[in-house]
């Protein structure tokens, strides 16, 4: 007969499997979300300035992953795909578009696309999508 603290074990043990399976996600609030070209290279980009809130939320999720990928969407497009070298912890950044754009969007259609509904997300690269 199992005893008790087998018991006990093997529930924590139980709860905490499904927690460890889910990624998480963190919505960011942009300020500002402006197309352009990368000056030394002519590759299209986009430049993403964050609400005061979103800044926390994006150095906090980012500072428990580094070494660890991540992925950067907005409005389901998957914008980027990195393996964190350091915190995320200032209040803008630079997304260049890869060979194809941007899934094939344009950056001007990314940059609007972030302007129109304000929210990009960032989450463990296995989260399903």
């Amino acid at each position: 007969m199992p005893s008790i603290r087998h018991f006990f074990r093997a529930s924590i043990l139980a709860a905490l499997l499904p927690c460890a399976a889910q990624a998480d996600t963190v919505v960011l609030h942009a300020e500002r979300a402006t197309a352009g070209a990368d000056p030394h290279t002519s590759a299209r980009m986009v430049e993403v300035e964050l609400k005061p809130e979103s800044r926390k939320a994006l150095a906090d999720f980012t500072r428990e992953r580094v070494g660890k990928r991540i992925q950067l969407r907005s409005n389901g497009v998957l914008l980027s795909s990195a393996t964190l070298m350091s915190p995320l912890e200032g209040g803008s950044f630079r997304i260049t578009a890869g060979e194809h754009g941007f899934e094939g969007k344009s950056a001007d259609e990314i940059a609007q696309g972030i302007m129109k509904t304000g929210e990009l997300t960032v989450d463990d690269e296995n989260a399903a999508k």
